[in-house]
């Protein structure tokens, strides 16, 4: 019924295959059933959970479940936000506000709302209309204050600000207490406002794009410090936070002046920080203790990266281009300990990996080659932690560090230096799930991150994941104990971060035959299923997967993934879509919905079965052969491993890959007669163009990706230009034997869309059967929906007419 569906859709589009437009219809209604879910929040006591169901043409659909009985449940439809006060759920609507009594199944509808916010102390709902506040009292269910003039409205911990302009003058009010009460006054519109310590304001003034001051003020006191007396800068844009001695962390931004259009732009070879090339502002931090009347402009030209670590004393510094040579994604820095307040630098260490602070900021730790170095930044005192196969460290309350990683849970302890398993029974790769997660720095592509990872030590959870044999198993640290939530499950599942009741999780679970489900997961109880999704597909039990295992010529054991025809009948043979990229076998327990929003690539597995096709997807990894030939070696081999199946057409087989699986299909198309056709998406052709070219997605030079990223070439071009050429498709351009469809966006800043005209030039100049599909307005993935659609549709169109004889569509040469 399904593979019907997908040929009426192509009626519609192509009238080649004209169909009546009621059946088109009722196969379109049919379809827009399927939907994805998003878990999005649950109650303030996590008894009630809210998710949205995803479908092609709506993702607002919210229901609302509850968890101890989760047949009670309750649907709304074009919801555009929600928010849980203590007993009721807020629902905005585009011309309405719902006040959702969920216990009692009891709604009161308000007026439209531009936003709203909750005050839970009072148990008050805000609703900001177009020139006025509402104050909604949710036990009284009534309007208890109304307020004019309103231009906008600040919701900060649940209290309410609100900024009225009376003539040419603002109001900024507190509304508390039952009434609002003017507490600042300003000629300028306040942009933003941050609630701070001890009973103060910060205050952004702007006018006419242009910051003019960032005012704290002393509400208690009614007195007002200037940023603009410590500092005269304006700037356009500006973010701040407190720190936990009081002092401010100001990020000011100001738009580049435009330079003449005459002038060229000057590149020089020495210059390692081509990003300032791409960035239209600049940015400072500044550090601001009001009171003290004290604005100190962080780093300097030099050492121009600074990092509040949160230390009371220190902060780090470093330079992105002195080390900076576009080699590696992650470039090594030399990190300073900076001193604020006598501007004095001592260097930490060079540092090549990602960086993980203390929640004090008093210790550091980070990858040194085979081992983890500890530093602390007060003592400048140094520990290695001999690395037993860690991936993680995550800082405790305990001045401990945890570590996760293939050998189990381990402990480190900060004070008296030793390290000890805690968990490690179950064979597998530990990856801890619940932890806090902060960071000040937004870091630079190709700059090294720096975080903090915050553990509860008495109680998480954790997964242990056996790649052998794709399973995953869920445990909860409980003080001393260790209790299994998920016993070995193939399915995927996810741990969903938004539940609020204690001793419980919400995950989301799937399996290729089974669509996702939201599952309550309990200790000593066994798991709840909250909801089923998509329980109208029918064809779910009929999914039929295999795991193919091989290996390469190096004796890598790899797997490859063979999805069914969907309706497939013994004794017939069917075409095969060999889908390739690089590991795809952990992509098994996905269920393989049909939406139309999940085909920005022009491949859909679901699409494909439904319509009698295998869908193949083996594993590749590179090897010292270089990334083409290893390509074809796997997948080779990954065929040969399928030989015994009567029911695949060896004779009816196409390639198609995308990005680095299009590179892939590129050089296999080369060298191999193994394949009826290729379909080709946005892939390199010529590896040595663009090993040399710059890269706007990652605004950086691309020889990094092939000398150390995912082509893994593992020399540089020079060093080994034999082994850059045997790699490189467009070498090989008059071997194509087979059709070859290539598509790509013209947008595109990641691969460069010349890369595929380039590969189609070479097939037209040697004669050979070839189609190029270039988009205007897309990129390396499409964004329209309705060109994602057409693509979709002319690879099925493609697959048809050279894999099971249909007729040639007119755009076909």
């Amino acid at each position: 019924m399904k593979r019907i569906i997908m040929l009426m859709l192509l009626c519609i589009c192509y009238p080649a295959y004209a169909q009546k437009d009621s059946d088109f219809l009722s196969a379109e209604k049919k379809q827009n059933q399927a939907y994805d879910i998003h878990v999005k929040s649950t109650s303030k006591d996590g008894k009630w959970l809210a998710f949205f169901k995803m479908y092609d043409d709506n993702i607002d659909t919210l229901l609302i479940v509850n968890r101890k009985e989760p047949e009670i449940q309750y649907n709304r439809l074009k919801v555009l936000d929600h928010q849980w006060s203590t007993d009721h759920l807020i629902l905005k609507y585009k011309d309405r506000t719902e006040i959702f009594d969920y216990a009692h199944n009891k709604k009161e509808i308000l007026p439209a709302c531009q936003t709203f916010g909750i005050l839970d102390k009072e148990n008050i709902v805000a609703l900001h209309t177009s020139q006025q506040v509402l104050l909604y009292d949710l036990k009284g269910y009534k309007v208890i204050d109304s307020i004019g003039r309103v231009v906008k409205v600040f919701y900060i911990d649940g209290g309410l600000y609100l900024q009225a302009k009376n003539n040419e003058e603002y109001h900024l009010l507190q509304w508390s207490d039952g009434k609002a009460i003017t507490i600042y006054k300003s000629s300028g519109q306040v942009s933003n406002l941050l609630v701070l310590q001890n009973n103060t304001l910060l205050i952004f003034e702007k006018k006419e794009n242009l910051i003019q001051n960032i005012v704290y003020y002393d509400v208690s006191l009614k007195k007002e410090y200037r940023f603009s007396q410590d500092q005269l800068i304006n700037f356009n844009s500006a973010t701040a936070y407190q720190r936990s001695d009081g002092k401010l962390i100001i990020n000011a931004e100001k738009i580049k002046d435009k330079s003449r259009m005459d002038a060229p732009e000057i590149w020089s070879t020495s210059d390692n920080n081509l990003i300032e090339k791409f960035r239209k502002s600049e940015t400072m931090k500044y550090l601001w203790s009001p009171k003290e009347k004290k604005a100190i402009v962080l780093g300097d030209s030099k050492l121009n990266r600074v990092v509040d670590i949160g230390n009371k004393a220190y902060f780090l510094a470093f330079s992105f281009s002195e080390l900076q040579d576009y080699t590696l994604k992650k470039a090594p820095a030399k990190v300073y300990r900076y001193n604020v307040l006598n501007g004095s630098y001592d260097l930490i260490d060079t540092i090549s990996s990602n960086v993980n602070y203390s929640p004090d900021g008093n210790y550091l730790i980070y990858r040194n080659g085979n081992n983890w170095k500890l530093v602390d930044v007060n003592s400048m005192k140094y520990e290695n932690i001999e690395d037993v196969a860690f991936s993680n460290p995550y800082f405790t309350d305990k001045n401990k560090i945890c570590f996760d990683g293939s050998e189990g849970i381990w402990e480190y302890d900060i004070t008296d230096r030793n390290i000890r398993p805690l968990f490690n029974k179950e064979k597998g790769n530990y990856k801890i799930l619940s932890f806090n997660y902060t960071s000040n720095f937004p870091n630079y592509p190709f700059e090294i991150s720096f975080y903090c990872k915050v553990l509860n030590s008495f109680n998480y959870l954790f997964e242990v994941n056996d790649e052998l044999n794709l399973t995953k198993s869920v445990f909860e640290k409980d003080g001393n104990k260790y209790h299994r939530m998920i016993n070995s499950t193939q399915s995927k599942i996810v741990l969903q971060k938004t539940d609020n009741a204690k001793k419980a999780y919400l995950f989301t679970e799937e399996n290729f035959n089974q669509p996702k489900q939201i599952i309550d997961v309990r200790r000593f109880y066994s798991k709840k299923v909250l909801f089923r999704s998509n329980k109208r597909d029918e064809a779910q039990s009929m999914i039929k997967v295999e795991t193919i295992r091989y290996k390469n010529a190096e004796g890598v054991g790899l797997r490859g993934i063979l999805y069914y025809p969907l309706h497939f009948k013994e004794g017939k043979k069917y075409p095969m879509v060999v889908h390739v990229y690089q590991i795809q076998s952990d992509k098994i327990n996905q269920f393989p919905l049909l939406l139309e929003n999940d085909i920005d690539t022009g491949f859909s597995i679901r699409t494909l079965i439904e319509k009698g096709y295998f869908v193949y997807m083996p594993d590749i990894v590179f090897d010292n052969k270089g990334t083409g030939i290893s390509a074809l070696d796997c997948v080779n081999r990954s065929i040969d491993a399928l030989v015994g199946n009567p029911l695949i057409d060896f004779e009816k087989m196409a390639l198609t890959g995308h990005s680095h699986g299009g590179y892939i299909t590129n050089f296999i198309a080369t060298h191999s007669n193994r394949f009826a056709t290729y379909v080709s998406g946005a892939g390199n052709s010529d590896i040595i163009r663009s090993y040399y070219s710059l890269n706007e997605e990652f605004i950086s030079p691309f020889y990094w990706q092939f000398e150390n990223g995912q082509y893994e070439m593992k020399k540089p071009f020079v060093k080994d230009k034999y082994l850059y050429f045997i790699n490189n498709p467009i070498n090989y351009v008059e071997h194509v034997s087979k059709p070859v469809l290539l598509w790509t966006g013209k947008k595109d800043k990641n691969i460069e869309w010349g890369q595929v005209m380039e590969f189609f030039i070479g097939l037209k100049r040697n004669n050979k059967n070839a189609t190029l599909l270039a988009y205007p307005d897309e990129g390396h993935i499409f964004s329209s929906k309705t060109t994602a659609k057409d693509l979709h549709n002319r690879i099925l169109q493609w697959f048809g007419y050279y894999l099971k004889g249909e007729q040639k569509p007119d755009w076909i040469d």
